[in-house]
This record gives structure tokens, C-alpha cells and sequence, in this order.
């Protein structure tokens, strides 16, 4: 198990980016054709929308969800003296806001830890900056290819990458001190499929492969990562990328677990008809690790510092293995516990919930 705290991306470390600071698509045409992966946006919804097929005509965005999904809110830049009505949605330093209010003019937006004011919420990254947000529940779609160039400032060896959808990725490193390339290019096929017998290897469908991490880089001061996400149709979509450095906390045991707070209702009425809401599953794994006793006080470190930090907790070391994903979490710990099992030996019990 090794667990990266990620490098918070800052405008100053994010050198180079193909999505575009304001995200603004053209506006929805009920007459026009759109292909698959189309994005457009509707003012009067103040949402972006990504078209789910080609051939598209004359399919209201807000009303066809088998044809279109909400990617995200519309993002005109924030201005002073605009009078906003009650829920124009506007982005400024890389968030977006909503407004609480009619008449909204000169209002100040929330600025970070704060959240809300009486006439503003944050209601999340903007479309470029959401590959750089902890959470799950965001994500940057942008049409391929989508590169990014990020320089951490500090030594790292992990890039992570979880919420993909995408056919390749390819991680380049370079550093004027290691004297130009240091790493790769190294490009992965995300393209998969869970074949178990030859009825499979004839007739399931191609999936892709929605996380990975490079655990190898070299440690360069001045290092510079370039990050290219291809497709090869629609938009690529990716929730996170980390860059960091690992700490190593021990070897996963066998009878890990990954499960799922499943936050989704089943209501029942008198008669017993059911009303099905579907809500967003949180991920969780429950590991035990095997460590030596001259890693405990290293641990016992990354446990104080992990404390209510989002970081990348990775079980296997192996991207290709099928149980890759079911170890990997983009999350916090509920339990981290220590126990001296015997001597030279010792076992670490995890909890980890996905943000």
C-alpha cells in the first residue's frame, strides 16, 4: 500500500493547459446535427451539456438525458459591474458561483475556506480546474487530445490519475538538471475488457480503464510533468490527477475489501411499491498491511499528516492487475491502526473513504 498526498495545482504550477480558463461552448441550436461528444451550452439553464450519440437534432438538452448530459454550469467570468439575477452562474479563481439572489450587483464572491455569502455559493472547480480537484464528484471533460503541463515546484515520484474516460495516456518528465527527458514518454492503453472464457472473448464490450499511477518518476527538484489524455472519439474526462510523493505503509494482505457507501433509497409505500432514488456510491476499502518495524515511525508520520487530507491510497503497485481499481481510493482514512503483531513484524488495519 502506498498512500500520495497530493501537491496542491496552483495557476503557477499548472504551466500549460488545452481546456481553456472560461469553459464556453456555443449555444444550443435546436436545428443543428451534433456529433457525439458535442458540448453546448443553454443560458437559460445556466448548464453545459455533452451530446451522448451522434446524429443529435431537435433533442432539448434539459428534457433528453439519453442524449445529453449536464457536464457543468455555465462559467462567464465574474464581473463587478454586472447586475446578476437570481441563479446566473459566473467562474473566478478557478471556481464557479451561483447566485443567491435578483439584483445581485457588486456583491463579493466567497472567497476559499469560506463557501457561501448571502449572495453567492461556490458550487465548484471550473471545467479546467476540476482534474485538480479532490473530489470525486468533479471532472474535466475536454475534446482530445487533452495535455496539461504541470511544474510541482518540489521533488515528486507519483503521478496518479483516477476518473478517466479515455482510450490512452501518455507521462512525459523532464528536467534541466537531468540534463532534458527523464521519463517516458510513456504512453497506456486504457482500453480493457473482462474476458473469463472464450464466450466473453467473443462478444463482451470494450471498457476503459478509469484509473492508473506511476509510482517511478525520479525525484528532480525542477522536475516538469506533461500529461496527454487522448480518445479516440467523443471527449476525454478525467476527475484527478495527483502528483506527489509516496509513502509506503506495508503489503496488502489478501481479504482486502472494497465496498461502497451507498447513499441511494428505496421508499416503500402501504401497497409495497417501491420509489427507487438512485444517489452518488462513495467507494471505501478495508485493508490489512504487513510492514517491517523500521517503516512503523515513518507511518506513524504520514498518519498525523493524512489527518482530514484527501491523498491517493493505491494497494497494488501493478496498473494492469484486475484488483487495481478496487484497491485504489482518492480519499481520507476513518481508521489507521498500528498494532506491534510480533517481533520485526507489525499490521496495519485501514479504513479509506473516497471524497
Amino acid at each position: 500500500m502506498r498512500v500520495t498526498p497530493p501537491i496542491p495545482i496552483t495557476p503557477a504550477r499548472l504551466t500549460s493547459s488545452s481546456a481553456s480558463d472560461v469553459h464556453a461552448p456555443a449555444a444550443y441550436n435546436a436545428g443543428t446535427t451534433y456529433a457525439i461528444g458535442a458540448i453546448v451550452s443553454v443560458a437559460a439553464d445556466f448548464k453545459i451539456y455533452e451530446s451522448l450519440a451522434g446524429s443529435n437534432v431537435g433533442h432539448t438538452p434539459k428534457n433528453e438525458p439519453l442524449w445529453w448530459r449536464a457536464i457543468g454550469t455555465t462559467e462567464a467570468a465574474y464581473s463587478a459591474g454586472t447586475t446578476y439575477a437570481l441563479g446566473d452562474t459566473v467562474s473566478a479563481n478557478q471556481r464557479r458561483y451561483e447566485s443567491l439572489a435578483a439584483a445581485n450587483l457588486a456583491n463579493p464572491l466567497p472567497v476559499l475556506p469560506e463557501t457561501e455569502t448571502d449572495k453567492w455559493i461556490d458550487i465548484g472547480p471550473t471545467n479546467k480546474w476540476a482534474m485538480f480537484d479532490s473530489s470525486s464528484n468533479t471532472q474535466t471533460a475536454w475534446a482530445s487530445p487533452l495535455t496539461v503541463v504541470i511544474a510541482p515546484g518540489a521533488r515528486i515520484n507519483t503521478v496518479g490519475i483516477t476518473g478517466l474516460a479515455a482510450n490512452s495516456i501518455t507521462v512525459t518528465a523532464t528536467s534541466v538538471f537531468g540534463g532534458g527527458v527523464v521519463y517516458g514518454p510513456k504512453t497506456t492503453d486504457l482500453n480493457i475488457r473482462n474476458v473469463a472464457n472464450g464466450y466473453d472473448y467473443a462478444f463482451n464490450a470494450f471498457l476503459t480503464q478509469p484509473s492508473l499511477a506511476y509510482f517511478d518518476l525520479p525525484p528532480y527538484s525542477d522536475i516538469v510533468i506533461t500529461v496527454t489524455i487522448s480518445a479516440t472519439s467523443g471527449n476525454v474526462k478525467c476527475g484527478t490527477i495527483i502528483v506527489g510523493t509516496y509513502a509506503y505503509l506495508g503489503d496488502a494482505q489478501y481479504g482486502a475489501k472494497g465496498d461502497a457507501l451507498n447513499f441511494s433509497t428505496v421508499d416503500r409505500d402501504i401497497y409495497g411499491n417501491a420509489t427507487l432514488i438512485p444517489r452518488h456510491s462513495v467507494p471505501k476499502v478495508n485493508a490489512t498491511l504487513l510492514v517491517d518495524s523500521v517503516h512503523v515511525n515513518a507511518i506513524r508520520t504520514a498518519r498525523t499528516e493524512l489527518n482530514a487530507v484527501p491523498a491517493l491510497w493505491s494497494g497494488l503497485d501493478d496498473g494492469s492487475s484486475a484488483l487495481f481499481d478496487l484497491l485504489l481510493v482518492m480519499g481520507v482514512y476513518k481508521t489507521f491502526e498500528i498494532e506491534a503483531t510480533h517481533y520485526g513484524k507489525n499490521t496495519v488495519t485501514l479504513e479509506i473513504e473516497e471524497i
